[in-house]
């Protein structure tokens, strides 16, 4: 029942841009990695860095990883990092979805959602962008059609604008 309700808290998509950004510090990926590609916190000094928040019972969630695979795959090699932190209780259930969705980018499971509690989310998907000093600039919670294209355009202003 609580997911339910933590999944219905983003039917109502929110962004904020720059001028708004979310009052987050990224000191440090606490989670413990779960993919083959994972990577440090050292690793994002100079990139810009997407951090999504999901879960595999979160049917938003779902609908975004592809996108942001797509977008991973376009961008990792011009200075773009994604890292998915997964906020699932039901181990077996997350592991089921991997298997059958896989995801390119590195992820990370939050076991004791001390990320998602130093991030502040509230619910689920949320995804931040961080700039290349990994300074805030853009909080997404929820997902639809538009977003992708919205979170690209995005990356390609962080990219030009930091160069």
């Amino acid at each position: 029942m609580l997911r339910f309700v933590f999944c219905l808290l983003l039917c109502s998509s929110t962004s904020f841009a720059a001028s708004n950004p979310p009052k987050v510090e990224f000191k440090a990926i606490t989670a413990e990695p779960l993919s083959k590609n994972s990577l440090t916190f050292v690793d994002l000094k100079g990139k810009v860095v997407i951090v999504d928040f999901w879960a595999s019972w979160c049917e938003p969630c779902k609908e975004a990883l592809p996108h942001y695979n797509k977008l991973y795959e376009k961008y990792k090699n011009q200075g773009v990092v994604f890292i998915g932190i997964n906020e699932d209780d039901d181990l077996k259930e997350r592991d089921a979805f991997l298997k059958a969705h896989p995801i390119s980018f590195p992820v990370f499971f939050d076991k004791e959602k001390q990320m998602a509690k130093d991030f502040q989310v509230v619910a689920l998907p949320t995804l931040f962008v961080f700039d290349k000093k990994l300074k805030p600039v853009i909080l997404y919670r929820g997902f639809d059609d538009k977003k992708p294209q919205v979170l690209e355009k995005g990356i390609q202003d962080l990219l030009k604008a930091q160069k």
